[in-house]
């Protein structure tokens, strides 16, 4: 077997002075030595570029240097940014085979892209063997246990950590390359399934399948082939609405909760565009989170844009409410089982697109018929509940399309019912409503809004515990606020606060009153930066700060961004500055804004968007929300909605703190 890079022990290095080992070990050297064992690594000065003969690049690699110490070796261009960390980072000495001693030896490499590290390779107990690899930064979250192969080589055996949207790209990676081994890391085994809960039918398909694997590889593997896939198609992007959960208490016997994507789409890039619309793309029924990991319960379709046609619809929803996992006491019958496929089918097509009222209705009325089949089949409670739930929703969108004109009246009929469908049927009557009403020609929208307060108003006094209470409170809250009347807004926020503090409306109502309470006090706004360091409004104090939360799939919010650069490069000198802060559901086209639209600040981001933790902490309900604070990181001014009203905001604070800052600049 090949011993992992050998020919570098630190014996050798130990003693060296660094010029000794510029010499011994020149930048040319260590650049085209060294290259990441996996494919696909996006990195500065890639060794398939340093070998190369233009000119330029040759300077640049001259121009590069090589730092030596007694840990290891650092290579930096000629800015002095880095490009390469070869270290002993464990600092153990240990005797390999065909070595006549003990030594020290290297045992991690790192890659750099634009400063920042996006790929290490560890060999954890030094053995000459790797057995971890991690992407960073713009490299993304992944980390990977590795073997080495019989004949040389390694390979990925298993994720310690890897998101969807890896996964995804590594599916992409098996499939180009025709790797099985690669693409089984992010197909969920049975024995993982049943770990997490999963039905026996899930964990009963996922072992099928797994058998026929060669089998269904070799045919997807031809099908994407047949559109134009070849060794040079890459991962572009995935598609997915946002992660669902189902609770545990959705069906009986659950042992937890599902976090998962549904009705994925993977889109690969063949490089050239006038391809790419011809290229196959895969559709998967979900990807499951297990443990920091996401899998794949099943091998995604081949969808061929010029014939589109359904792959298996059968999913691991599908497989819940049908027998509950593990339960042959809750199997359902054969009808049932038929209704809920006819059911995800529906599901999976979606309603349709086009403005057609009366084929949208159809659609809602014909779900919510077959959702009511299912229900006369259910015996568990909170089962029934949810597919009432179902109908009810459906029979809403009908009413909105005003092609049901006794919808309502069967709406009403299930409020009589009472009960927790009563209270939900009551919330989605509101809703049809202001949504009816707002929509007529020459509506009055302001008295349409006034009407629909007091109808939650008198929601909230006759059923104070409903279910749907902390959305009502938390509309209440946010319509006032946006109308100006904090005081009210505030008395809401108090409420979902006390009452309903566990669920995501209550915990981000507390931060909109710390928000609404902030004037004159410090705050601190922090997390991770989109530049791969932690970032902290309280490391820029001794200037004027704005905050700006914005997400880059809102083209009001680019705007303002532009303007923000342009005011920040007008007064920067001056003593101002910018932190943004995305609220991006989406990292990876935050990614892609991002690199098309650099920002001249920092920026920070984290998971959750809008539902997420920094937006959580000051109660964002929109974006863009601007807050300006003093040198001193207290603010004075968190009313500010547009770039054009900074200026002048800058101008009062400061000439109310006495600031000699010149704000005329020429």
């Amino acid at each position: 077997m090949r011993v992992l890079r050998t020919s570098m022990a630190m014996a050798a290095v130990l003693g060296f002075a660094p010029a000794l080992a510029q010499a011994q070990y020149p930048p040319q050297g260590l650049l085209t030595r060294y290259v990441p064992v996996f494919k696909g690594v996006e990195h500065d000065l890639p060794a398939s570029v340093v070998k190369g003969d233009d000119p330029a690049v040759k300077a640049a690699v001259d121009a590069c240097k090589v730092e030596a110490n007694r840990k290891g070796f650092t290579v930096r261009d000629g800015q002095g940014k880095l490009l390469r960390r070869f270290i002993d980072a464990n600092g153990k000495v240990s005797q390999r085979k065909g070595e006549k001693e003990a030594s020290t030896h290297l045992d991690q490499w790192s890659y750099y892209l634009d400063g920042f590290e996006v790929y290490r390779e560890i060999d954890a107990d030094d053995d000459g063997f790797l057995d971890e690899v991690h992407w960073l930064n713009s490299g993304g979250t992944r980390i990977a246990q590795v073997q080495p192969l019989e004949n040389g080589g390694s390979r990925i055996v298993g994720w310690k950590r890897i998101s969807a949207e890896e996964a995804s790209k590594v599916l992409v990676m098996a499939l180009v390359q025709g790797d099985r081994a690669l693409l089984e890391s992010v197909l969920a085994t049975p024995q993982e399934l049943e770990g997490i809960g999963a039905p026996a039918t899930t964990v009963k398909r996922a072992g099928d399948a797994a058998t026929a694997r060669v089998e269904s590889f070799q045919a997807l593997s031809k099908a994407v082939t047949a559109t134009g896939w070849s060794a040079q198609t890459g991962w572009s992007r995935f598609d997915g609405a946002m992660p669902h959960v189902i609770p545990a208490d959705a069906a009986p016997g659950l042992k937890g909760e599902f976090v998962l994507y549904e009705n994925v789409v993977i889109f690969a890039d063949a490089g050239n565009p006038a391809k790419a619309e011809k290229m196959a793309y895969l559709s998967a029924p979900e990807v499951v989170k297990i443990g920091e990991t996401w899998k794949f319960v099943e091998l995604p379709h081949a969808v061929d844009p010029s014939n589109p046609s359904p792959g298996r619809l059968v999913s691991l929803r599908t497989d819940i409410f049908s027998t509950g996992p593990n339960k042959e006491d809750v199997a359902v019958s054969k009808e049932q089982s038929e209704l809920l496929d006819r059911l995800n089918k529906i599901d999976v097509a979606g309603p349709p697109v086009g403005g057609d009222k009366r084929a949208l209705a159809t659609w809602h009325i014909d779900r919510a018929k077959l959702v009511r089949q299912i229900i006369a089949m259910v015996e568990d409670p909170a089962t029934k509940l949810n597919y009432q739930k179902q109908v009810v929703n459906n029979l809403a969108e009908a009413v909105k399309t005003n092609m049901l004109p006794d919808g309502m009246g069967v709406l009403d009929k299930m409020i009589a019912e009472g009960g927790k469908i009563g209270t939900f049927a009551a919330y989605r009557k509101i809703l049809v409503e202001f949504d009816l009403e707002a929509d007529e020609v020459g509506a009055d929208v302001l008295k349409v809004q006034k009407d629909t307060l007091a109808k939650f108003e008198k929601f909230l006094a006759d059923s104070p515990q409903a279910d749907e209470a902390p959305e009502v409170l938390f509309q209440l809250a946010t319509v006032n606020e946006f109308n100006g009347d904090e005081e009210k807004a505030r008395t809401y926020y108090g409420r979902l606060s006390k009452d309903f503090a566990a669920t995501d409306a209550g915990k981000k109502s507390l931060g909109a009153i710390r928000r609404l309470d902030s004037d004159g006090r410090p705050i601190k706004v922090a997390g991770n930066g989109t530049h791969g360091k932690a970032v902290s409004s309280e490391e820029l104090r001794g200037k004027p700060l704005l905050i700006v939360y914005w997400t880059s799939a809102s083209e009001g919010d680019q705007k303002e961004l532009k303007e923000l650069a342009a005011l920040r490069e007008k007064l920067g000198a001056k003593g101002f500055d910018v932190l943004g802060v995305s609220l991006d559901d989406d990292a990876k086209a935050l990614e892609v804004f991002l690199k098309d639209n650099p920002m001249p600040w920092y920026t920070i981001h984290e998971p959750g968007g809008m539902d997420g933790r920094l937006a959580n902490e000051l109660g964002i309900i929109s974006t863009p929300t601007m807050i300006l604070l003093d040198a001193k990181g207290s603010v004075v001014n968190r009313k500010i909605k547009r770039a054009t009203e900074v200026e002048k905001a800058l101008e009062k604070t400061l000439a109310s703190k006495g600031v000699g800052l010149n704000l005329d600049v020429k």
